[in-house]
């Protein structure tokens, strides 16, 4: 339970003394403008919230007393955060900085051509730029407690504008979301000069004041940087998401109460190709990778459930009495049911449907939306994901097992960009955008559908 009665909150912030970082931050927070409050929790205590700028939204963090002393320490730089990443422009230098990451491991970085170690002479240090000491050396062996810094060479095109990877400058260190994040006692304290031990893309140079073109220009830049790096070092890198972005991934996903009994040894086994899937799928950690795995196990299934479906409509058909071999236009009907190209029958969206119908019920799939609030406001509520079909849990009129077929098959087109049986395509949904943030609970539905599959494909185990 959070308390913000005002009288009862000066009272506790006058026990913490004059001297306290937060309370000293506070008025540094109040000369600019930048929106705060204090808030009282029965079992935290009383905790200080920031709302800082980050364009035309604000990123609200708790911010600690050692959060508040290294803000203080650091001259608390006037910034605004940078979209949905850890990152952020540097108003009085005009200096975009953001927290990096290689798919392998940072260290990768070590070995690119160019990274020198920096051994700060001094105690204060404004920036990486500032930090290097002329004896460095190119090629020097970068050990896990060295802080250092990779200059890239600039352009004839471009001589003013500077990129720089290293280790994060103090004022990052200061304002970046890493240290809201489980840090090993490792990573925890600073490198030499108060740098920090995690890497960062830097770009000045350039005249830029406002969030938007600051955020532009990251995500050109670091685009070019990290594709390049790629191919030519063979270093894949990104930028990291906000911290309040990846909780707003793992928020959209279900979280299902543990089973209690004990493992058993199994029954069934699982054909292996799509089970092979499955399992890329919940390894991938890249929601429009993983989205796209599950769909590929629904669609392994295509022909075995396209084709029941067919045989099941062939039987209606030959069954009926009014039914005559010798009639042309009876025998036209018969091949119109069997028409289809490859190893299925239909249009992929309609085997999608015969194979979604044929493993789970109407009811399965109401009760698992409406089984979980996310779940149920994702697909109910707001449409956060534009260009699909909506899923109404209140229409009982409509095929509901359609609607989620054409949903499922409608974001698998805007993944792929594909177009729909010779229409329009949808925009292309893009990684490492809102939409692809928000598509966790899509993700659980196709997975669930994937499980589904999968169980419905099962065998008896033989040994």
């Amino acid at each position: 339970m959070e308390i913000e009665s005002s009288e009862f909150l000066e009272r506790k912030k006058v026990e913490l003394g004059d001297g306290e970082p937060r309370r000293e931050l506070e008025k540094l927070c109040q000369e600019r403008r930048i929106e705060c409050s204090w808030i009282w929790h029965e079992s935290l205590g009383l905790r200080f919230r920031v709302g800082f700028p980050n364009g035309r939204e604000k990123r609200w963090q708790i911010v600690t007393p050692a959060d508040a002393k290294d803000l203080l320490l650091a001259d608390f730089p006037v910034f605004t955060y940078l979209g949905d990443f850890d990152a952020v422009l540097f108003n009085s230098s005009q200096t975009v900085e953001a927290a990096i990451r290689s798919d392998i491991s940072y260290q990768a970085f070590f070995d690119l051509p160019g990274v020198r170690k920096i051994e700060p002479p001094q105690p204060e240090l404004p920036g990486l730029e500032d930090d290097v000491d002329e004896e460095s050396r190119f090629g020097s062996r970068i050990q896990i407690n060295d802080a250092w810094v990779l200059d890239f060479s600039p352009t004839p095109d471009r001589p003013d504008l500077r990129v720089q990877i290293g280790s994060a400058s103090r004022n990052f260190s200061a304002v970046s979301d890493r240290k809201r994040r489980r840090l090993t006692a490792r990573d925890r304290p600073p490198l030499p000069g108060g740098l920090g031990r995690f890497p960062t893309l830097r770009i000045s140079g350039m005249q830029v004041t406002r969030h938007d073109d600051a955020l532009d220009l990251l995500k050109r830049i670091s685009g070019a940087i990290f594709f390049e790096l790629d191919l030519q070092y063979g270093v894949a890198a990104s930028i990291i998401p906000s911290f309040a972005s990846e909780l707003a991934r793992r928020k959209g996903r279900v979280q299902r109460e543990k089973n209690q009994q004990l493992p058993r040894n199994p029954q069934n086994q699982y054909p292996e190709k799509p089970l092979s899937l499955y399992r890329y799928g919940r390894s991938s950690g890249i929601p429009l990778l993983e989205y796209l795995a599950y769909y590929q196990v629904l669609e392994y299934f295509f022909p075995s459930f396209s084709h029941r479906d067919t045989l099941a409509r062939l039987r209606n058909e030959l069954l009926d009495p009014r039914f005559r071999a010798d009639d042309d236009s009876n025998l036209v009907r018969i091949i119109g049911l069997t028409a289809g190209t490859g190893k299925a029958f239909g249009s992929e969206r309609d085997q999608l449907r015969s194979t979604i119908a044929g493993c789970v019920t109407e009811g399965h799939l109401r009760d698992f939306i409406a089984s979980d609030d996310i779940l149920h406001e994702h697909f109910s509520g707001k449409q956060k994901i534009k260009d699909v079909t909506h899923l109404n849990l209140a229409d009982t009129r409509n095929d509901f097992l359609t609607a989620v077929a054409n949903r499922v098959y409608d974001i698998r087109c805007r993944i792929v960009h594909t177009k729909d049986d010779g229409g329009g395509a949808a925009d292309l949904l893009l990684p490492f955008t809102k939409e692809a943030e928000d598509l966790g609970p899509d993700i659980e539905l196709v997975k669930y559908l994937a499980q589904k599959v999968l169980i419905a494909g099962a065998s008896h185990l033989r040994l």
